[in-house]
């Protein structure tokens, strides 16, 4: 993600935090500083940097049962706001969904019950004004723990609401699901979030302005979660062979970068197979191509550039799967190979081309029928 910095990583997922977020420490810093002086200020930004520590956990415990499904996780990225666990790929049960929605808010109940634990097992007073009141003026170990507690109860609580794409959200579909179908179970834990986001709304307009960019948030966010899976349905219902394109241009290995870039020029294909006859050696980007024209020459042969080792996949494989393939491998093509022959490559700007066209044609009620490329060699 750009504008952000790189933590570190856990199990495989990077950590990054957006340089936006040290406006947020910055904010905590002012405002305690003018409350309790120097003490106030370190106090605020230990505070800051503790809520976040426990949504880094949060989003962590969604990561880690997620890979334990098999879901590839990109990375965290902490903004202002929240943090934002980056998944490769949807899970592929309900019951998965289910988990992994749930880990996110247990993390959260843990770290409550460790606070509690600290502070000897007393429930301070939940008047959060005074709360926040006897923290700055007295900037101590316990205020961090009482906040830490109340903190996370309130990360918990918020998650849960039952609202797409929150946690609560998701645990809804997963179950609803599991009963009725994925498509159902969106469509209604979807309908259920906006109806909230805009009661949600229209109570911000009478107490807290806040919440309306948070309902926005929420209904967009809903829709989005509607509009995936309407997309997931649609390319599942496609077979990788049947929307390649038995006329797409190939290059052979010894064919100039002079050639290609002409040829692109004529083409909206994103990827091209470079070939040896009826064998398939590898894959050419146009990204490739703009990136090393320069460097290499236009003289120079696409063999330079060729991209060796592309995943092979089935012609009656699901786009949805091939999507989830190409997701997993970092958005690098795969090769179509028949029994007999190649019949094309598909990059994740093919799937997003098919899933915008199909979904275009979907909401005017039409399903188009892709009749199969030939087996024959490309």
């Amino acid at each position: 993600m750009s504008w952000s910095l790189r933590l570190g990583s856990v199990s495989g997922i990077a950590i990054r935090v957006h340089f936006t977020f040290a406006l947020l420490v910055a904010a905590f810093a002012s405002h305690l500083g003018e409350k309790a002086g120097a003490r106030g200020a370190v106090f605020g930004i230990l505070l800051v940097l503790s809520l976040f520590a426990c949504v880094v956990l949060h989003e962590l415990g969604h990561a880690l049962v997620a890979q334990r499904f098999g879901v590839l996780v990109r990375e965290i990225v902490l903004l202002p706001i929240g943090g934002v666990a980056r998944l490769l790929s949807e899970p592929k049960k309900p019951l998965h969904e289910l988990c992994i929605a749930l880990s996110g808010p247990l993390v959260n109940v843990a770290l409550a019950l460790a606070a509690f634990v600290a502070l000897g097992g007393r429930v301070p007073e939940l008047d959060w004004a005074a709360l926040q009141t006897r923290a700055m003026a007295a900037p101590s170990v316990e205020s961090v723990l009482v906040l830490l507690l109340y903190g996370n109860v309130t990360l918990a609580a918020f998650n849960m609401l039952p609202a797409l794409p929150m946690d609560g959200g998701r645990v809804l579909r997963a179950s609803l699901a599991i009963a009725i179908g994925q498509v159902r179970a969106t469509n209604i834990a979807a309908g259920l979030a906006q109806l909230l986001a805009i009661g949600l709304a229209i109570y911000g307009f009478q107490y807290n302005p806040l919440l309306i960019f948070l309902a926005l948030l929420v209904f967009m966010g809903a829709g989005q979660e509607r509009s995936t899976t309407r997309t997931n349905v649609l390319l599942a219902e496609l077979r990788a062979g049947e929307v390649c394109d038995p006329h797409a241009v190939t290059f052979a290995p010894g064919d100039s970068v002079g050639l290609a870039i002409d040829q692109t020029l004529r083409s909206a294909q994103a990827h091209f197979l470079v070939t040896h006859g009826a064998a398939a050696i590898g894959t050419l980007s146009r990204d490739d191509l703009l990136a090393f024209a320069g460097r290499i020459g236009l003289q120079a042969p696409v063999s330079g550039i060729t991209r060796r080792g592309a995943l092979s996949v089935p012609p009656d494989l699901a786009l949805s799967e091939v999507r989830r393939l190409l997701q997993e491998k970092g958005g690098a093509p795969v090769i179509v190979r028949g029994e007999d022959a190649v019949l094309g490559v598909l990059g994740l700007e093919d799937i997003s081309r098919i899933a915008s066209l199909t979904d275009h044609l979907a909401r005017g009620g039409v399903r188009r029928q892709v009749e199969p490329s030939p087996e024959t060699s490309v």
